[in-house]
């Protein structure tokens, strides 16, 4: 029987001296006990402000790392730096007194580039470029004047999603929505952000009378959200052989995306605990029925979401 005793083994080459503070948080992020933690953060006054460092307990790596402007930590000002679990950058860019400032850059878990945008005050100015996970721009967003700007998006593919103007940050006017084969899924006409009239046509071009589900969220097909749950519980079972001697509980945070033809893909163990226990996390999701594709203008797309997966130990 393998035993490990988590926590004593990571947190002891970060005991640390009296001039920072020290603080345990769980999987939610809820300060806790050293034996329930999933993270660990530091907090230093500087000359700066107060600089904070939080970090994966499982691997000691680096999670975020900010100045504050307060003890609190809640009014960022200084560089920010955000990592996923495998040491990749997810966010970095800088914050004035609580609103970002200057160039803010966005990653995938792998590594991609998926946002570039220039803000000043909080608010994103000048032309900004997005990208899918596989590097095929997603949207580009050109500013005509101070209030109105050109947001064009596409498929990961290349092939064109849709197209309209934005006034002042919300949807204007008339927006096209295409399908995959390029053939027009939807025509919106919106006003300070609401849509104010809409036709629908399915993809052969013709008209789509039934617009009950042209906007759904994707759904598992073996029972909605309850089929979801059962499947989870069914098939999370505690590896074999290992033992841990601090808790009975381990949870795992996944990332994934459910495509348009039902099938789970791009999985992530975003918050992991060990390889054992995120191998099989991973492999739940992979090995999932078919799920329900979501719909968004009348036409099937991709949907992200974040899982967590619980593992109990039989005492």
């Amino acid at each position: 029987m393998k035993y490990l005793i988590i926590i004593a083994c990571i947190v002891a080459p970060l005991l640390l001296g009296a001039q920072k503070t020290e603080t345990f948080y769980d999987y939610n992020w809820q300060p806790c006990e050293a034996e329930n933690a999933r993270f660990y953060g530091t907090l230093q006054k500087t000359d700066s402000g107060w600089l904070r460092k939080d970090y994966f307990l499982a691997s000691k790596s680096l999670q975020m790392q900010a100045l504050y402007e307060d003890k609190a930590c809640k009014i960022q000002n200084g560089d920010c730096f955000y990592f996923y679990a495998n040491g990749k950058p997810s966010i970095t860019g800088r914050m004035l007194h609580g609103k970002k400032e200057g160039i803010c850059l966005q990653y995938y878990f792998n590594g991609m580039m998926a946002d570039s945008a220039m803000y000043h005050n909080g608010v994103s100015v000048g032309n900004r470029i997005m990208w899918h996970r596989n590097g095929y721009p997603s949207d580009s967003i050109a500013h005509v004047n101070d209030s109105t700007d050109v947001h064009i998006s596409w498929f990961d593919d290349g092939s064109l999603f849709s197209a309209g103007y934005l006034l002042n940050g919300k949807k204007y006017g008339k927006w096209k929505y295409y399908h995959r084969n390029g053939t027009l899924a939807a025509e919106e006409k919106y006003w300070d952000g609401e849509v104010i009239a809409k036709s629908y046509f399915k993809d052969d071009g013709s008209p789509q009378t039934d617009t009950a589900f042209a906007k759904t969220s994707a759904t598992f097909k073996k029972g909605g959200n309850e089929g979801w749950k059962k499947y989870l519980e069914k098939n999370s079972h505690w590896p074999t052989g290992l033992s841990l001697a601090n808790t009975n509980f381990v949870t795992i945070g996944v990332e994934f995306t459910i495509n348009e033809e039902g099938k789970p893909e791009d999985i992530d163990v975003v918050i992991p605990f060990h390889p054992e226990f995120d191998k099989i996390a991973e492999d739940i999701i992979r090995q999932s029925p078919v799920w329900i594709p979501a719909m968004s203008n009348n036409r099937k797309v991709k949907e992200r979401f974040r899982q967590p997966l619980t593992f109990q130990q039989e005492e």
